[in-house]
């Protein structure tokens, strides 16, 4: 064989290398942009160990503050952009896609550790977040007052609706269901003087009838509790969480949990 002909075949051997690692690349990209499902981070209590036992939360969904703040700091200085929880919903809604690297923030119960040791945190960093309130625990011991609701939502914080009294959607006849959904939101709206627009269901516990009614009663979007878009995947009213626990205290695990990729990871885990 020619010298040159040895050089034009190890020239296309060469090219056909560069394509099958570039359609390789190509194909790996899209499954990432196919599985990729920007993290609504659900936080709970935000506070020491022993005084997260008093609320009736022990370490399982207790974050320390020292934790919040590093991961906090992680997400700024990876360069996330966190977004409110009423922005990701309208871009979801209107199928638009969203960025790698964007995730929200939010919080169940409406602990009064959110205001003492994550709203500091939060305002440092400018995000914002959206803090789930029952508004039956609103004044009682180790949650938040109507005070510190107020001075939150001057600070970038949006409240939500987390019902009445916490209680098991699903369980409930119709007129329960719809004073946990409806007359909550009311009290809320009355008491903040603004429109809550999101609800979180309690325990992640809905069926149909409290999404309809959910819809119904005006709120723009409704959270679960589990990882991932909900079913189907683009149902607003079905969203699901990423739970950051004492097991987040490793930034490793918790970049995991961030990266976008933690509900396909997940979802394949509990498949089998």
């Amino acid at each position: 064989m020619s010298t040159g002909k040895q050089s034009r075949n190890k020239s296309f051997l060469a090219l056909a290398i560069i394509m099958s690692v570039l359609a390789l690349l190509c194909a790996g990209k899209l499954f990432l942009d196919a599985v990729y499902v920007p993290a609504i981070l659900m936080y709970h209590s935000i506070g020491e160990e022993d005084a997260a036992a008093l609320d009736g939360y022990g370490s399982k969904l207790n974050v320390r503050p020292e934790t919040f703040s590093k991961q906090m700091k992680f997400l700024k200085d990876k360069g996330y952009k966190i977004i409110s929880l009423d922005e990701l919903i309208r871009r979801v809604d209107k199928g638009e896609k969203v960025p790698h690297k964007t995730a929200a923030i939010t919080f169940d119960d409406g602990l009064r550790n959110n205001f003492i040791n994550a709203y500091p945190v939060l305002k440092k960093y400018g995000f914002p977040a959206t803090i789930f309130v029952a508004t039956d625990f609103v004044g009682k011991e180790n949650f938040l007052t109507w005070d510190d609701i107020r001075t939150m939502q001057k600070g970038n914080i949006s409240i939500g609706n987390h019902t009445v009294s916490h209680r098991w959607l699903p369980s409930l006849d119709d007129d329960s269901l719809r004073r946990e959904l409806v007359d909550s939101k009311e009290i809320l709206e009355r008491m903040i003087s603004g429109r809550v627009k999101v609800l979180s269901y309690p325990l992640g516990g809905f069926d149909e009838r409290a999404r309809a009614l959910a819809k119904d009663a005006g709120y723009i979007g409704a959270v679960a509790t589990n990882p991932g878009w909900g079913y189907p995947k683009n149902d607003i009213y079905a969203l699901k969480r990423v739970r950051i626990s004492m097991t987040s205290d490793n930034l490793f695990v918790f970049w995991v949990e961030t990266s976008g990729y933690y509900t396909f990871i997940k979802e394949i885990r509990d498949e089998d």
